[in-house]
């Protein structure tokens, strides 16, 4: 697959992908390395990172740098952007190696195969194991049970036998599970399914109980967990086993469910009895499990967050079983559980409207949303503005309106704007000013970023240049100029140009460093294109060499203008 630069571009912040490009430009990204589907590199920031990305999605990849903000960090983006650039090579050298490997593998005679295997094992311990579970698996039919297996995948750990070390697994080590993994496999082809089960079983189990050894809750190590916990439901499945035999699994998953340890695998083992409880029995079975942790109500979150988010989690579980069930009594149960408690939470609230919905009770439905709307704040009650805004489309035309009004608020999606300008008629004016108002009544407190680009948007939606101009000159941000520079810099040059002039001197002194200095020059080029200023600019940057003459790292940016 050969990436592409948008699509790294939606991987990550405007700034990382700024940032991985620079890197990526000055030569920072070293052996790249392309191999099954995978790509590793080692990039040179701070301090020497490493980098892999599995293919072909790209939306798997992993950094030992300690960026943890939204999107992928800038050595993930430059290592991306070389892929990118060299992608053609990379995979023919890669498919080339491949090719080579098979040929040399179909010519080499038995005796050269098993001499290099008995090297290679002999001064390698865990390849040894690798081999034995490899060769001795495939006959295995119910000769191990969990115990057995979770000492041997507690081995991978540094603790024989179970045993616990105080040993650290720091962040980019990562454990090779899949001599288990491929071992449970084969018993799945020759659908020795419960063995598998086992095997999947002790994975999930031993990385449960190692995650405090661990410097990745959720990174690779959970993907390792989802995955096995995963595969050990599916092999469940497979085996199509009666209700009886089923039991004690559902009852398994339950019990991990209910021990909640670690607390962030809680929602897997709900997923997996979701998956497993396929008949009736099985959910009936599930349900009595639960009966005894149902809560009489949900405590505020404001007196005791963990008790709420447990009642609301075993209430939900329940409405879960009572919804499948779907007979006159669980429906009967399940209008009694929401009824109690829509108001007490968001979630209840949509579920009922949903179920109200599908029972065909739509004035209900549109009741209750209504009270949801009133009592939920705005960003929490998105689900049921949009129910009613197609509610009200063809009933009530003030309150579809209204509705769409609350949803551009909160979401601020243009398309919401256009379907309120169409049906507003010749009272768009009157719309318009109370959309201004709200988007502009935040400023006494700080206006965000958000309704910032939004009121700017409305004013060059509606061709009110001067009030965008406004705008943007009330931000005080090199940032926002530049992002509006399209629009507005050829119909204001002379404002423009004087806001970026009382910017860019304390930009220049907030920061030194190369980066910094490549950024100052690439804001006085937009500078530079704006028409008619040639000789304040040129007098703007002889001050800014003169007052910065010492730095020569920066008087080699400043050539480049």
């Amino acid at each position: 697959m050969k990436l592409t630069v948008e699509k790294i571009r939606s991987l990550c912040t405007d700034k990382s992908f700024s940032r991985g490009a620079e890197y990526f430009r000055e030569g920072r990204v070293h052996n790249v390395r392309l191999s099954s589907g995978k790509v590793t590199s080692v990039v040179e920031g701070n301090r020497t990172y490493r980098v892999s990305v599995r293919l072909p999605r790209a939306t798997e990849a992993s950094c030992t740098c300690p960026y943890d903000f939204e999107g992928y960090c800038k050595h993930i983006v430059a290592t991306l952007l070389a892929v990118a650039d060299d992608y053609e090579r990379m995979a023919k050298e890669a498919n080339e190696e491949g090719q080579r490997f098979n040929s040399v593998l179909e010519s080499s005679t038995e005796k050269q195969l098993k001499d290099f295997l008995r090297r290679e094992i002999e001064s390698d311990d865990w390849l040894k194991k690798h081999f034995l579970i490899y060769m001795t698996g495939e006959e295995v039919n119910g000769g191990k049970s969990v115990q057995d297996y979770k000492k041997e995948i507690a081995e991978l750990y540094g603790h024989p036998s179970g045993r616990r070390y105080d040993t650290m697994i720091e962040y980019g080590n990562e454990i090779d599970f899949s001599p288990f993994n491929d071992l449970a496999q084969r018993h799945v082809d020759r659908k020795n399914f419960i063995e598998a089960a086992k095997i999947y079983q002790a994975l999930s189990e031993v990385i449960a109980e190692s995650m405090d050894m661990v410097d990745d809750s959720d990174g690779y190590y959970g993907g390792m967990f989802d995955l096995a916990l995963e595969e050990f439901a599916s092999a469940v499945n497979s085996a199509e086993l009666k209700h009886e035999e089923k039991a004690p699994y559902i009852e398994y998953f339950f019990k991990k469910y209910i021990a909640n340890d670690p607390d962030y695998f809680q929602e897997n083992y709900e997923t997996a009895l979701e998956s497993i409880c396929t008949s009736r029995e099985d959910l009936e079975y599930w349900k009595r499990l639960l009966s005894p942790c149902i809560p009489d109500s949900i405590p505020s979150p404001n007196r005791n967050w963990e008790r709420y988010y447990e009642s609301k989690q075993l209430l939900s579980m329940q409405a879960y079983i009572l919804d499948k069930l779907d007979d006159q009594r669980s429906r009967e149960e399940l209008y009694d559980l929401l009824g109690k408690h829509y108001l007490n939470d968001e979630e209840f609230c949509n579920l009922y409207v949903r179920r109200l919905r599908k029972d065909g009770k739509m004035e209900e439905a549109a009741r209750v949303a209504e009270e949801g709307v009133r009592c939920f704040p705005p960003h929490l009650a998105s689900e049921l503005r949009h129910f009613l805004e197609r509610f009200y489309e063809k009933r009530n035309p003030e309150k579809y309106r209204e509705n769409l009004k609350s949803i551009f608020f909160e979401e601020r999606e243009w398309q919401y704007y256009r379907k309120l300008k169409e049906i507003s008629g010749s009272d768009w004016s009157k719309t318009l000013k109370e959309i201004i108002e709200h988007f502009s009544s935040t400023r006494n407190r700080g206006i965000d970023d958000a309704d910032k680009h939004t009121l700017i948007g409305i004013y060059l939606r509606e061709k009110m240049y001067d009030d965008a101009l406004k705008e943007v000159l009330r931000s005080k941000s090199l940032e926002m100029l530049g992002q509006y520079y399209k629009q507005l810099s050829a119909r204001y040059p002379s404002e423009y140009f004087d806001a970026y002039k009382q910017l860019i001197i304390p930009f220049v002194d907030s920061r030194i460093g190369r980066d910094h200095y490549k950024d100052v020059v690439r804001e006085l080029r937009q500078m530079k294109k704006i028409g008619g200023f040639e000789s304040e600019f040129n007098e703007l940057t002889r001050f800014i060499k003169e007052k910065h003459a010492r730095k020569p790292a920066f008087q080699d940016e400043l050539k480049k203008l």
